[in-house]
């Protein structure tokens, strides 16, 4: 999905409409988003969607990883996503939801799943914590970003 690029006045707009893009994404969509953003393959921003004379706002963040960690955190997620796939296109249709061992081992496997998942992504912690921080930054300056592109700042600044 890669950095968020608007306009103040739209900002607002288009943050909204990417969470609820991200909410609407299957684990392998997601995982594929991910992998974009790692290597920095996201498409670019078209250009031709904001004037070049309007302010803008864009923000971002990178992994802080080496490449050979960020290939086998790659490796895993995509692992992770054929195992899911497998489980729930053809694994559940076969299972005897009455059979109680059964759904103790689904719960486990789905358990462990998860597990990966969380040991695969600890290392954003750390920017979703600076991201959160920058958030509550930004809430409790009122009008901050208004101050920042305001026409009357720029002219104070000049003389």
């Amino acid at each position: 999905m890669g950095a968020v690029t608007a306009t103040p006045s739209t900002l607002q707009r288009v943050v909204e409409t990417r969470r609820a893009k991200v909410a609407r994404l299957t684990l392998g969509a997601a995982v594929n988003k991910w992998i974009e953003s790692g290597y920095h393959e996201a498409p670019k921003q078209n250009k031709a969607q904001l004037p070049d004379d309007q302010d803008r706002i864009s923000f971002g963040f990178e992994f802080p990883v080496p490449p050979k960690y960020l290939d086998h955190l790659t490796g895993e997620l995509e692992s992770l996503v054929q195992e899911r796939n497998s489980l729930i296109h053809l694994d559940l249709a076969q299972i005897n939801f009455e059979d109680e061992a059964e759904c103790l081992a689904l719960s486990t496997q789905l358990n462990a799943q998860n597990e990966r998942i969380i040991n695969a992504t600890k290392f954003l912690e750390p920017i979703l914590l600076q991201m959160q921080e920058f958030v509550r930054f930004i809430a409790s300056q009122e009008g901050l970003i208004e101050k920042l592109v305001s026409p009357t700042v720029v002219d104070e600044d000049a003389e």
